[in-house]
């Protein structure tokens, strides 16, 4: 059991380091479908069933080839892509150490011996509900405020993705939604034998 554990750890890991590291943006998306699958398997493992189940559905089933659509429609050229990747070295560093920094913190918080007393308060206040409920009400009462944060951060990207891959031809025959609505009722219906 913990050798599965580990191993699907480690390939999420190594899938992970792989979606940022590939040059190629189509192979960066279908590593991110790995890390996916391993995440899901780690899930399952943690019999977090339902989790494990909307891991696969949502995420590999939606996000990501909506991710693949939005690449090939993007067509990016792997030479941009390649220039310049030493710059943002400093920045990434700096990135990395306050996220270790934040973890350290949270799990210091965690450890101490008021929050493990409330842990097993908790603990024992799951025992008689289900995961799905429980979720759900988790989900919709103490974590609705991040809940509708991150569905506003999904509904800016999908925007902004749809603005990039619009293209406007102009030979193309568009319609005057302001001359259509500022007719006069009288020419607006004509009588032709």
């Amino acid at each position: 059991m913990n050798f599965l554990f580990f191993l699907f750890a480690s390939l999420a890991l190594i899938s992970g380091l792989m979606v940022v590291s590939s040059r190629n943006p189509v192979h960066s998306v279908f590593f991110l479908i790995l890390v996916f699958c391993f995440s899901s398997c780690l899930l399952l493992m943690l019999t977090i069933d339902f989790l494990a189940i909307i891991f696969i559905v949502v995420y590999v089933g939606a996000i990501a080839v909506l991710f693949l659509f939005v690449v090939m429609m993007l067509n990016i050229k792997l030479a941009e892509l390649s220039e310049s990747f030493v710059r943002y070295i400093p920045l990434g560093l700096l990135i990395g150490c306050l996220f270790l920094l934040e973890i350290s913190y949270s799990i210091s918080d965690e450890l101490s011996i008021d929050t493990i007393e409330d842990n097993f308060i908790w603990g024992n206040l799951l025992l008689g509900s289900e995961g799905i409920s429980l979720f759900g009400e988790y989900l919709y009462t103490h974590y609705i405020i991040a809940f509708i944060i991150s569905g506003m951060i999904l509904l800016v990207s999908m925007i902004g993705t749809i603005n990039l891959t619009l293209y406007h031809s102009y030979d193309i025959r568009r319609q005057a939604v302001y001359k259509q609505l500022g007719r006069e009722l009288k020419t607006a219906v004509i009588l032709a034998k």
